[in-house]
This record gives C-alpha cells, sequence and structure tokens, in this order.
C-alpha cells in the first residue's frame, strides 16, 4: 500500500522533465530554508532549470556572498594536488596538465595585479607559452607511435 519505488534516471519526456522539475523545485528550498533555520546554516542554493531559468535562495545575504566566501577561504581547503598515480592516459595527463597550466596563469595574473602592471602580465604569460611550446615540442616523442 505504499508508493512504488522511482528509479532515478533522466525523464526523457522534455515535457515530463519540466513538470517535474517545476513540482519539485519549491519542495528543495523549502528543505534548504529548513536546514538554514533549524541548524543555523548558511545555505546557498542554484538550480538552472531545463528551460535555463534559474532559482536561487540564500539564508542570509545573497548568494553571491556566501559562494565569495567559499572562493576567499584560506589555505588548507583550497588547493588542488593531482593524483599522479592514477593518471592512466595520455588525454588524462593532458588535462591534469590544462588546468594545472590555468592555475599558474590565475596566480601569475593575481601576482602582477599586486605588483600594478600589465606589462609584467604580458612578458610572464608570452614567456609561459613559449617555456610550455617548447616543453611539448620535446615531448613529441614519447606521444607518437614508431
Amino acid at each position: 500500500m505504499g508508493r512504488n519505488k522511482l528509479v532515478m534516471k533522466k525523464i526523457e519526456n522534455s515535457t515530463s522533465r519540466q513538470l517535474t522539475y517545476s513540482k519539485r523545485k519549491d519542495s528543495i528550498v523549502k528543505k534548504a530554508n529548513e536546514l538554514a533555520v533549524l541548524c543555523d546554516t548558511d545555505v546557498a542554493l542554484l538550480m538552472f532549470s531545463p528551460t535555463g531559468q534559474v532559482t536561487s535562495y540564500s539564508s542570509r545575504g545573497s548568494v553571491e556572498d556566501i559562494m565569495l566566501r567559499i572562493v576567499n577561504r584560506p589555505g588548507s581547503g583550497r588547493y588542488y594536488e593531482p593524483q599522479v598515480e592514477n593518471i592512466n592516459s595520455v588525454h588524462q595527463a593532458v588535462a591534469c596538465q590544462q588546468y594545472l597550466t590555468s592555475a599558474l596563469e590565475r596566480i601569475q595574473h593575481s601576482k602582477a595585479k599586486l605588483l600594478g602592471g600589465d606589462e609584467f602580465i604580458k612578458r610572464n604569460v608570452a614567456a609561459s607559452v613559449n617555456t610550455e611550446d617548447t616543453a611539448v615540442a620535446g615531448n613529441r616523442s614519447a606521444y607518437s607511435n614508431p
């Protein structure tokens, strides 16, 4: 006499998917509010409907304020250390390298802003790109099949 168990998979019919979203979104916002009130926590909720409409909820202040607190957290929770032993393909190695290169460029831009010079940014980015191109050219033989 209970409900049938719902199988968790994507709803293929777009009309049914939108209808389910519109019925359930209010419930999840209500649950977020309950969690914020009962546990005295800051809750930020962002949802994008299947049609692209944004629904947001914030228990205190704005969602942006809560997100900035996460982004600006110091220290231990804000670093990335790739698990080199788990890289099993060239594709994974390239993706890891691209991520780290992007992070390095962001750090260089931040450093240059602190030092106050756009010219510093241009020189360092150009130098790092040239260094990467040289490194990739030197390692091509490792990726090519004989």
